[in-house]
């Protein structure tokens, strides 16, 4: 009897602990290490209560089918572990969310529904092994009470199973993960991209780019240097000097030159022993090259007349891949552009979606502005390559802290005026290859500092208005410097 007490107050705690939870604040000050690094257990603890909880209904649903009178003694070992596992599960899940890098409505759903599952657990647990013992579940009559709750329970817990999983799977996949390409839901409710506004090369051309040409031609292994992930680096062309897209003009056009070269000939693209592009690719490449080639091209404005919707119609199947690609896409940029937008507002930044990038962020201060040191942008380390353009004038941002901005590999744009930068951290700067602009004006820019400028080939724009650089360094910076343009004015700050 004391231990039956015992065992009922012990799962009474267990369930008050799991109740508090989703009302504990989430801190807003440093993350302890701890929290993280016991938090991120959740990803490796989560399997083992889902495989137990449906392996341990489906026995217990099985034996109360068969109307067993003797319970098989794993089923208690089953409850002992699945129990277990479910409430030490949440709790490194909690924790993972204490952190603060996971926010959101899809997050707090998920909480709740890990909440009411353990809860749920636990409830059933307590009932069944208070009533298992006298074996009261299977040897009940057809009308008790017992005999209609029980399996009502398990079933419930597979439900909250499926559910608090397929919320999970859309914090990591995306919203939809499960039920994407589930037939009877292709027609999903999520607003999608009409036909008509599907990009010529982004949506069309680059994804058959990608299946045929980018096992060569790829960041890691680019043949012939010529890289075919974007439309700026086919236009750049490769070692041959030879133009990749002639605006209306095809035969001129390498790109289609070698795409359409005898299967034999070494210079084809791609290669024999690969598959080539299907002739509609080839047709849909042919036309929109002679159109314009233009990025921005959309299919409604694709080959007219019959023929054109006979290639529109062959082309069916892959218009609605990409729909769901662009959907998938879409959602989990708004996933993203939240939790961003939150973590900003705890750093004392505006943290927001680049309108010139797709898929990048711009970072800047708040009005008025906060506090921001090299400390803060640590704190972004997870997110470094998300950051297009970064502007954060008068802060307290130091030469060290441009190590951190260093490995911000998708940076454009840089506005540092008016803060204590004096230039011996610019070298850090060399390794961005797409940054373009730097703002430097009003700094405490040294004349050592600034020569780091001298390496820094990939700039194209530098403001140095009222720093106090030397004449013979700024006559030395101007003729000697790779970027075109040094300006002694105060430029913009974003």
């Amino acid at each position: 009897m004391k231990n039956k007490k015992a065992f009922g107050w012990l799962l009474g705690l267990a369930a008050l602990v799991l109740v508090i939870l989703p009302f504990l604040p989430v801190p807003t000050g440093p993350t302890s290490d701890w929290k993280v690094f016991l938090g991120r257990f959740h990803i490796l603890l989560l399997h083992f209560p889902i495989g137990l909880i449906l392996l341990l209904a489906g026995m217990e649903l099985w034996t109360f089918y068969k109307q067993e009178t003797k319970r098989p003694k794993a089923l208690n070992i089953l409850w002992i572990a699945a129990t277990l596992s479910c409430f030490c599960t949440i709790l490194a899940g909690f924790l993972l969310y204490q952190t603060g890098d996971y926010q959101g409505s899809l997050v707090r759903q998920h909480l709740w529904g890990g909440i009411g599952l353990g809860l749920l657990m636990l409830v059933t647990y307590y009932w069944q092994s208070s009533t298992a013992s006298k074996q009261q579940i299977t040897n009940a009559s057809p009308s008790s009470w017992s005999t209609k709750l029980y399996p009502i329970s398990l079933l419930s817990l597979i439900i909250l199973v499926v559910y608090t999983s397929h919320l999970g799977g859309s914090l990591t996949h995306g919203p939809g993960f499960l039920t994407e390409y589930a037939p009877q839901l292709s027609t999903s409710t999520a607003v999608q991209k009409p036909t008509e506004e599907l990009l010529i090369f982004e949506d069309i051309l680059l994804p058959i780019f990608e299946a045929r040409c980018q096992s060569c031609h790829n960041p890691h292994k680019t043949k012939g240097d010529f890289l075919i992930t974007s439309y700026s680096s086919i236009q750049a062309g490769g070692k041959s000097g030879k133009a990749m897209l002639v605006s209306g003009e095809s035969a001129q056009s390498e790109l289609y030159h070698r795409i359409t070269l005898p299967l034999q000939d070494d210079e084809r693209m791609p290669p024999k022993q690969k598959k080539g592009l299907s002739e509609d690719e080839v047709t849909l490449l042919k036309w929109w090259i002679e159109e314009g080639a233009r990025e921005q091209m959309q299919w409604g404005e694709g080959p007219p007349g019959p023929e054109g919707q006979a290639l529109a119609g062959r082309f069916l199947p892959y218009f609605n891949q990409q729909q769901k690609k662009w959907v998938k896409e879409e959602q989990e940029l708004a996933i993203l552009t939240q939790k961003l937008d939150y973590l900003g507002s705890k750093l004392g930044l505006v943290i927001a979606p680049d309108p010139n990038y797709k898929g990048l962020f711009s970072v800047a201060q708040t009005i008025p502005p906060a506090t921001v040191t090299d400390e803060t942008l640590h704190s972004l380390r997870a997110h470094y390559h998300l950051f297009s353009k970064v502007s954060l004038p008068g802060s307290e941002i130091t030469d060290d802290g441009l190590f951190s901005i260093s490995q911000m590999t998708a940076l454009q744009e840089l506005y540092l005026p008016k803060t204590c930068l004096k230039g011996k951290g610019l070298a850090y700067l060399s390794d961005l290859p797409e940054l373009k602009t730097i703002n430097l004006s009003y700094s405490l820019l040294s004349d050592e500092g600034a020569l780091h400028l001298l390496d820094l080939k990939q700039v194209e724009k530098v403001y140095l208005f009222g720093t106090h650089i030397s004449p013979a360094v700024w006559e030395a910076i101007e003729k000697f410097s790779p970027a075109p343009t040094i300006l002694a004015e105060e430029g913009p700050y974003f």
